[in-house]
């Protein structure tokens, strides 16, 4: 599809939409570490910024790196039905769950470095380095956003605001989920 004439214009909506599309895409995000532990029959907790076993669980390496993706798998399917659904027809909303996909796994990358994420801990279990399988996420991830980003007409100064929304967003999770709690089901 060509980039449209026009170039994409936010509206109010479109900004309060945000922390809405953002605050599912984490709890989508770490519901699906929690039920994918649960499937297969572990205590698990969660919480708005993390998902595990319970404490004292033990699980295989195949059943941690399954637990580990599943998360991921979720966020990478968001991002897919939000590409597709903006190759057929341009929305906003779909860009914002597009954008924030991206920006969740770039976060999860950068701080993997120090923290591996779920990605990285599944690049280790494979014998692969560290970056290898949240590289070629975040690349895969890039290319969609940038291909929705042209399809939309979405310019440099919505994402450079929709970077800044993402980041504050994003730390209010990080920071307020002491504050939350979490939940445990044995």
């Amino acid at each position: 599809m060509a980039t449209p004439a026009t170039p994409f214009r936010p509206t109010r909506g479109f900004w309060l939409l945000v922390p809405l599309i953002a605050a599912f895409t984490w709890a989508a995000h770490e519901a699906a570490h929690f039920a994918a532990g649960r499937a297969l029959g572990y205590g698990m907790w969660v919480s708005m910024n993390g998902a595990g076993l319970l404490e004292g669980s033990y699980a295989s390496s195949a059943h941690t790196m399954i637990v580990a993706m599943a998360g991921p798998a979720v966020t990478y399917i968001q991002a897919l039905v939000a590409w597709a659904l903006l190759r057929r027809r341009p929305s906003g909303a779909a860009y914002i769950a597009l954008f924030f996909a991206l920006f969740m796994r770039l976060a999860a990358f950068a701080l993997g470095i120090v923290h591996p994420n779920d990605e990285a801990r599944t690049s280790l279990e494979l014998g692969l380095p560290v970056w290898a399988v949240p590289g070629v996420a975040c690349l895969v991830l890039l290319a969609l956003t940038v291909s929705g980003a042209r399809t939309l007409g979405v310019g440099w100064r919505t994402n450079g605001a929709l970077y800044l929304l993402a980041s504050a967003l994003t730390a209010a999770i990080v920071f307020g989920d002491p504050l939350v709690g979490r939940i445990a089901e044995g």
